[in-house]
C-alpha cells in the first residue's frame, strides 16, 4: 500500500507535549495551579510546604506522577496528579486539597486548576456556544486574540456544556494546542493576549470557602493536547486519541456502531410504556428482520402518578418500575431483548427529585431548594423544572451511598446493561443559595465528586454497564463526564431539522467520537406522524455512529426493505465514522439551501467514504470537493452501495480535479472507496 498522509501524532507534536511536561512537573513548584489561602496568593507547591514527588507507569503508554504538599501552619494539604500520555501528546492533570487539621482552614479561594502563559505569536481561539436546545446552538467561532485582549467564557447554570463548550484550540500559526477542562459543574475560563503569547486561567468559576476537619475540595482536570499543522491535524489527533484512551469499553471490547429500537404507547414522553407492549413492540422490530442492538425505554417507566392518578414522567425520585404496568419488574424485557441479541437501556434522572417521590418522602433532608428559577428557561417552562423539583444533594455521602445501593440494585435486578443518566435541572441556583458566606462554591464541589464518585461506583460494581450522560441533550459533556460515559442524545432541538443536525454533527465529530442520531426529517410536514419516514434522505441526515430509525412500530406502511438496505449501509460507514479520521469538504450550513459534504478515512487501512448531501431547497445541482488524504501515487476504488455505481479515480485526478456528487433536492449519497491494490 502506498504511503498516505496520515493525521497522527509526529515527532514535533510530542516534542511540544514533553516540553510542557518537562515546565509545569518537573518539580512541586513548577505545577500550574493557584489558589490563595488567606489572602495569600499560592502558585505551585511552596518550598515550605514540604513537597515530595513519586511516579508510577501505569501501562506502557501512561506515566502518573503525583506531587504532595502540606502546610504545616493551617493543616491544608495538597496532591496534584499529572498523567502524562506517552503514545499521544497529551498532559492531564488535577488537584485535591484537604484539611489535615482539627478546625477550619483560612478562606482557601480563586483556586485555579490552570494558570499559566503560552508563548506563540498571532494566536487565534477556536471556540464554541455549546447547547442550549436552540437552532444557534454548537456554533463555533475563530477569534484571533488582539493585544490586551480577554476573552471570558463560563455556562449559565452549572451545567457545563449549557450555553458554552469546555473545549478550545489555541492556534499559533503552523501549531497549537488543544484544552478541555473536565468540570461537572460551573466552570470559568480566561484567554488573555500578553506580549509573548496567551495567558491562560481556568478553574471552578466561584471558590471562598474554609475547609471544615478532613474535607477535600478537589479542581477540574485539565487535558492539553499539542500539535503541529493544521486543523485538520488538531481535529484528529483528538479524536484517535479518544478513541484509544476515552471511549467506553465495556466488557473489555471497543464500543461498536448500535441500532436503536423503542416502542410506546400514549402519554408523556415512555410513560405508556409496559411490560406487555414491550414485549410485543419489540418482536415486530425483530419480524421485520431489523438488527436492533438496544432496546430503549426512555422516561416513564417507573411510578410517577400526580394528584389525578396521571403517569407524569417529571415526577421523579421514586426508582422503582410501576407496579401496574410492570407487575413483573424489567426482567421480562430485558430478557426479550437478550434472547435477540439486544442490550436494554434504561433512563434514570437521580439529580432531581420531585417532592411527589419516594426520596422526597422518606428524606427530604437528602435535598436542595431554590427561590430562584434559572432565567435561561424559556418563558412557560420554568414550572415544568422548578415547581415540585429539587436538587438531590449528591455531595451527602449517606444520599450518595444510598443512591449507589439502590441503582446498583436495579441494573442487577432488572437485567440493565445501558444506564441513561439525566439532568433536567439547573443546578447552580441550588448550589449557591445553600452556600453560607465562608463556604462559596462548597455545595457544587462536594457534588461534582459525589456525582463522579456514582458513577465510577456503578461501573466497578457492574461489569459491562456503559452508561448514556444527557442533560436536557448535551449540557454536561465535560470531559470528565466523558471519561465514564458517551454522548447519545447530544441535543433536544431539531430532531428531524436536518440542516442544522448537519452543522451539530460538524462539531461533534470534532470532540465526540460516538454519539446517536435518528432518521425524522419534519421537512415532509406534521413533525411527529408523516415526519416519521424511511427514506434515503432521512438516513444521510441521520448518520452516526449510534442511529435509530425514526419509525412507530406500532404502524405498518413503511418500506422495510429500504430501512433494511440503508442500515446496511449506515453499518458500514458508522464503522468507518468511529475508527477513521475526519475531515469537512464543505462548509456547515444550517438552511436547506445549501451541499454538506464531508470524509471518514481510515489511512493505515486505504479506506474510507466521502459523503454528499443536497438539501431540500439547493439549487445547485453538483457539487465538487477535494478529499484529504488521497495519495497522488494511488488508484482509488469509489462505490456508491445505494445506486450500484463505481468510479475508478487516479489520486492525482482527485487532488487536481476533486471528486463531483451528482444528486436532485433532498437526497445524499455515500461513496465509499479504497485503494486499488
Amino acid at each position: 500500500m502506498r504511503k498516505r498522509r496520515v493525521a497522527a501524532t509526529d515527532a514535533a507534536d510530542m516534542v511540544t507535549s514533553r516540553e510542557w511536561a518537562k515546565r509545569f512537573f518537573s518539580t512541586a513548584a513548577d505545577v500550574p495551579i493557584s489558589f490563595r489561602l488567606d489572602g495569600k496568593e499560592i502558585q505551585g507547591i511552596p518550598a515550605d510546604w514540604s513537597p515530595a514527588v513519586s511516579r508510577h507507569r501505569i501501562d506502557a503508554n501512561i506515566v502518573q506522577t503525583a506531587f504532595n504538599g502540606h502546610d504545616v501552619r493551617t493543616g491544608l494539604a495538597i496532591r496534584v496528579e499529572c498523567t502524562q500520555y506517552l503514545d499521544y501528546p497529551v498532559v492531564e492533570w488535577a488537584a485535591w486539597l484537604t484539611n489535615t487539621a482539627d478546625r477550619p482552614t483560612p478562606i482557601i479561594s480563586d483556586i485555579l486548576a490552570l494558570s499559566s502563559a503560552f508563548e506563540g505569536g498571532s494566536p487565534v481561539l477556536w471556540h464554541c456556544n455549546g447547547d442550549f436546545s436552540n437552532v444557534a446552538g454548537y456554533t463555533e467561532e475563530q477569534t484571533p486574540l488582539a493585544a490586551g485582549l480577554a476573552l471570558r467564557f463560563a455556562p449559565t447554570d452549572g451545567r457545563p456544556c449549557n450555553r458554552a463548550w469546555p473545549y478550545y484550540r489555541l492556534a499559533f500559526g503552523g501549531c497549537g494546542m488543544t484544552l478541555a477542562i473536565g468540570w461537572p459543574g460551573q466552570w470559568s475560563a480566561t484567554f488573555t493576549r500578553t506580549a509573548e503569547g496567551v495567558h491562560i486561567a481556568a478553574g471552578q468559576e466561584l471558590t471562598h470557602l474554609r475547609l471544615m476537619p478532613g474535607e477535600t475540595v478537589r479542581t477540574p482536570r485539565i487535558t492539553l493536547m499539542a500539535w503541529a499543522g493544521d486543523s485538520d491535524c488538531a481535529v484528529n489527533l483528538w479524536r484517535r486519541w479518544y478513541r484509544d484512551h476515552l471511549l467506553p469499553r465495556p466488557d473489555g471490547r471497543p464500543l461498536q456502531p448500535l441500532v436503536a429500537g423503542l416502542g410506546a404507547d400514549e402519554g408523556e414522553e415512555h410513560t405508556g410504556v409496559s411490560e406487555d407492549n414491550q414485549l410485543r413492540y419489540m418482536e415486530r422490530w425483530f419480524k421485520q428482520d431489523i438488527p436492533v442492538d438496544v432496546w430503549w425505554m426512555d422516561a416513564g417507566w417507573y411510578s410517577c402518578r400526580d394528584e389525578q392518578g396521571v403517569n407524569r414522567w417529571k415526577h421523579v425520585g421514586t426508582w422503582t418500575p410501576d407496579p401496574v404496568r410492570f407487575p413483573n419488574g424489567l426482567k421480562p424485557v430485558s430478557a426479550a431483548a437478550a434472547a435477540h441479541g439486544a442490550k436494554l437501556l434504561i433512563w434514570f434522572e437521580p439529580e432531581r427529585v420531585h417532592v411527589t417521590s419516594q426520596i422526597y418522602a422518606e428524606h427530604p433532608e437528602w435535598t436542595l431548594a431554590t427561590q430562584h428559577p434559572d432565567p435561561w428557561i424559556a418563558p412557560g417552562e420554568s414550572a415544568l423544572w422548578i415547581d415540585g423539583s429539587r436538587l438531590l444533594d449528591l455531595g451527602n455521602p449517606a444520599c450518595r451511598r444510598w443512591v449507589t445501593e439502590h441503582l446498583c440494585a436495579s441494573i442487577r435486578e432488572h437485567g440493565i446493561k445501558i444506564y441513561r443518566q439525566d439532568f433536567n435541572i439547573n443546578p447552580l441556583s441550588y448550589w449557591r443559595e445553600n452556600d453560607v458566606a465562608d463556604r462559596q462554591g462548597m455545595r457544587e464541589n462536594l457534588h461534582v465528586q459525589g456525582y463522579l464518585q456514582l458513577w465510577d461506583d456503578l461501573l466497578a460494581r457492574n461489569p459491562g454497564l456503559w452508561i448514556d450522560s444527557c442533560a436536557s441533550g448535551g449540557r454536561r459533556n465535560d470531559l470528565e463526564t466523558l471519561r465514564r460515559s458517551v454522548p447519545l442524545h447530544y441535543s433536544d432541538y431539531g430532531y428531524g431539522h436536518n440542516p442544522v443536525k448537519s452543522a451539530f454533527h460538524h462539531v461533534l465529530f470534532q470532540w465526540m467520537p460516538y454519539f446517536k442520531d435518528g432518521t425524522l426529517s419534519w421537512d415532509l410536514g406534521d413533525k411527529v406522524a408523516p415526519g416519521q419516514v424511511v427514506d434515503s434522505y432521512s438516513f444521510h441526515c441521520g448518520l452516526a455512529p449510534m442511529i435509530f430509525p425514526a419509525i412507530d412500530i406500532r404502524k405498518d406502511g413503511y418500506d422495510f426493505a429500504l430501512l433494511r438496505k440503508m442500515l446496511g449501509i449506515w453499518r458500514r460507514a458508522a464503522e468507518l465514522m468511529v475508527n477513521g479520521d475526519y475531515y469537512l469538504l464543505a462548509p456547515a450550513h444550517r438552511t436547506p439551501d445549501k451541499w454538506v459534504a464531508w470524509q471518514f478515512d481510515c489511512p493505515e487501512a486505504g479506506r474510507g467514504f466521502v459523503q454528499g448531501i443536497r438539501h431540500p431547497a439547493c439549487p445547485e445541482e453538483t457539487l465538487v470537493v477535494h478529499p484529504r488524504a488521497v495519495c497522488p501515487e494511488a488508484v482509488y476504488v469509489f462505490e456508491n452501495s445505494e445506486t450500484g455505481e463505481t468510479r475508478e479515480l487516479a489520486g492525482s485526478a482527485v487532488l487536481a480535479n476533486g471528486f463531483t456528487f451528482a444528486l436532485p433536492k433532498r437526497q445524499g449519497a455515500i461513496w465509499f472507496y479504497h485503494e486499488r491494490v
